[in-house]
């Protein structure tokens, strides 16, 4: 078992006292899903249905044509009621999306079924049906797995760090999964050792919770080295990972894992990787934590394609005057313009701030306390870079490093004088990712 930190960042003691710890809790099926046919980075699948045809649960309807896609499956069995290009995403974007009207029957096309030879399938034919249900490594901008897989290869990756420390505070989704499937977790190492032939793991997991820490030293030291971190914000983000894991630097700004012989995989991927090549059975839904302004803040085993209007519901419905309601965290999350938005495989979580939960945004200048420099995991200077931002000299604040900034908003959530710093600072990348666009 080992230990580790990283420079910087957010106690998880600031957070704790709203952390939600409630059993995964199986939402209904919705009567109608719309499914984004783009639910990871790279292209968005081509749909392989059309209007009026009658579908099950499990049949592709989006297909994947490379190993930077994840095919797309049906999450209720009806009808085809709509194919468009047009529909937005969390993003703001427009995605290809396809719209499904349950029959209420949730009839699959094949039932997941414990396949008990899966263990002596080869790793040829493990990582086909791990490709055939669309498993990504989930979160906002995911990554198919089939992908990470293929960057193992021809980066001679040599160690995986499997993540059970839930990307923002306020979620819970993967302190959940250890606790109630951690058996299942260290079977899923197992078959990521055997696909991505790496025999190094480590789990990592934080301090703060000791049945998770003691139900994790049971199950998975068999399998994988136990990490037990130090509880931080942004740990589970990639670079504070493998710096507290591993003591190794990730190449910035454009550097990944793989770069220095390093993957990473969060817990709620492996056990999809585990129910691929197991049960043979797609991705068709996802655990999610609501929580914020909800009467009934809950953790969520939910059907992908459900409107994040029928999650907020089902937990009660908000409790006041909503001002915003964030796929993901408070932090780091994505406001959404409207809550048609569905859940995809790149939602983490559901949160809801009133109007009085919105910090006051300030036209005081910098009183140079240096707060958001102790906590900056990055070891930038972002009151310098953001004060270049908002006068749009975008090139100077690229050489105190703009684009070294991994945007998990530590430096604003500390700042007394409300600045708002990271919207300062993602307008400069846009605006220096636009000139350098003009340029060529």
């Amino acid at each position: 078992m080992k230990g580790g930190t990283f420079k910087g960042g957010l106690s998880n003691g600031v957070f704790s006292v709203n952390e939600i710890d409630t059993p995964i809790e199986e939402l209904l099926p919705p009567p109608k899903a719309t499914i984004p046919l783009k639910q990871h980075n790279g292209k968005e699948c081509k749909a392989t249905v059309k209007k009026g045809e009658e579908v099950k649960v499990g049949q592709v309807i989006a297909e994947s044509v490379s190993p930077e896609q994840a095919s797309i499956h049906a999450t209720v069995s009806g009808k085809v009621i709509e194919v468009t290009k047009r529909f937005p995403d969390i993003r703001g974007r427009y995605v290809s999306a396809v719209t499904i009207e349950s029959d209420g029957k949730d009839e699959w096309v094949a039932p997941p079924e414990t396949k008990a030879n899966y263990p002596n399938k080869s790793s040829e034919k493990l990582l086909s049906l791990i490709e055939k249900a669309g498993v990504v490594d989930f979160g906002i901008d995911a990554v198919p797995v089939s992908a990470k897989l293929g960057l193992i290869k021809d980066k001679s990756v040599n160690t995986i760090i499997v993540s059970g420390i839930d990307i923002e505070p306020f979620l819970s989704v993967r302190k959940r999964l250890i606790l109630e499937r951690v058996q299942d977790i260290a079977e899923g190492i197992e078959i990521l050792k055997k696909v991505s032939n790496v025999p190094s793991v480590y789990f990592a997991i934080e301090d703060k919770d000791a049945e998770m820490k003691e139900r994790a030293s049971s199950a998975i030291s068999p399998v994988a080295e136990l990490a037990v971190l130090k509880a931080k914000f942004p740990q589970a983000m990639d670079r504070p990972l493998v710096k507290a894991v591993l003591g190794k630097e990730v190449p910035s700004p454009n550097g990944i894992p793989e770069d220095i012989g390093v993957s990473i995989f969060g817990a709620e991927t492996i056990l999809a990787i585990l129910d691929a090549v197991k049960e043979e059975r797609p991705v068709i839904d996802k655990v999610i934590t609501v929580t914020g302004a909800v009467n009934s803040p809950k953790n969520l085993k939910v059907r992908i394609g459900t409107p994040i209007k029928d999650v907020i519901e089902h937990c009660g419905g908000i409790n006041g005057e909503v001002a915003k309601v964030i796929i993901g965290g408070p932090l780091m999350g994505l406001a959404q313009y409207t809550t048609e938005i569905p859940v995809s495989k790149e939602t983490s979580g559901v949160f809801v701030q009133l109007e009085s939960d919105l910090a006051t945004i300030s036209r005081q200048k910098c009183i140079n306390c240096k707060w958001c420099i102790d906590v900056c995991p990055m070891n930038l200077l972002p009151n310098i870079i953001s004060q270049y931002c908002e006068v749009d000299l975008f090139e100077k604040a690229e050489d105190y490093g703009l684009s070294y900034c991994i945007e998990c908003s530590c430096c604003a959530y500390v700042c007394p004088a409300k600045i708002p710093l990271l919207h300062w600072i993602k307008y400069g990348k846009s605006q220096l990712e636009k000139l350098e666009k003009e340029e060529k």
